[in-house]
């Protein structure tokens, strides 16, 4: 199974057309459209969605027509299917921007895109002055850059979980022998296990939120060591219980 990390866009620095200027990754302030959601997206990850309220359908094709991205944030309370001024949805502080990479047009308007994730960020403000709500962000990144010598061991060992994590689950599917495709830099590799680890949304969340790569790792080390150890248990309850040579010897023909 070859697991699709694309590369982020290398236009990082677009504005949504009614936002004041500023930048997306040095940490500067944007105006970015936001889509609340149920699901929590990751920098460098990618993730279908089908697209056909009314609101969104203008959102993403104010986006699709300016090639211009937009913000994903988790859901705190809330249904992401309210309409405006029917029960205000409130999500969380820290999202990730998104950009479409691929669009399937449907009837009446609906769409099922393929985003792409680019940048966390922190919103400072949001706006509702459209059919849908706007925020004032700045940009979330790690502290520092990551040092190689520092995090590389733990990197190292993320690495071989995830993969005999990846490799079980797929067994346990039928699908023994896929081969897999995992970013080399310890940051992507931290996102890409938080993106496929079965965890509920609050879970990912926290593992959005964190802005040090090694303690984002070392939370995963210890998730895939558990998630490991239950599959392990999976296979052990699915195994055909070995057969003992006097088991049956109660029904042995004696002649």
């Amino acid at each position: 199974m070859e697991l699709p990390f694309p590369p982020p866009p290398d236009n990082d620095d677009a504005v949504f057309p009614f936002a004041h200027n500023g930048d997306d990754g040095g940490g500067g302030v944007r105006e970015l459209p936001l889509f609340p959601l149920n699901v929590v997206l990751f920098p460098h990850m990618p993730l279908p969605l089908h697209i056909f309220e009314e609101r969104y359908k203008e959102m993403i094709g104010r986006c699709l027509q300016d090639s211009r991205p937009f913000g994903i944030v988790l859901i705190a309370q809330g249904a992401a299917e309210e309409e405006k001024g029917a029960g205000r949805v409130v999500t969380h502080g820290v999202g990730c921007s998104a950009r479409v990479a691929h669009v399937e047009r449907l009837a009446d308007g609906r769409m099922n895109i393929l985003v792409v994730g680019e940048q966390r960020f922190r919103i400072l403000d949001t706006h509702e002055r459209d059919a849908f709500r706007t925020g004032i962000t700045v940009a979330v990144n790690d502290v520092g850059a990551a040092d190689a010598d520092s995090v590389a061991p733990l990197a190292s060992e993320v690495e071989r979980l995830l993969r005999d994590f990846l490799s079980r689950t797929l067994a346990l599917a039928g699908r023994a022998g896929e081969t897999l495709d995992l970013p080399d830099d310890p940051e992507r590799l931290s996102f890409a296990t938080a993106c496929i680890l079965p965890l509920d949304p609050s879970k990912k969340q926290e593992l959005l939120e964190q802005t040090d790569t090694g303690a984002r790792l070392a939370c995963e080390r210890d998730m895939l060591l558990r998630e490991v150890a239950r599959l392990k248990r999976a296979e052990a309850a699915r195994s055909p219980e070995p057969v003992s040579a006097t088991r049956f010897s109660a029904f042995r023909c004696r002649n």
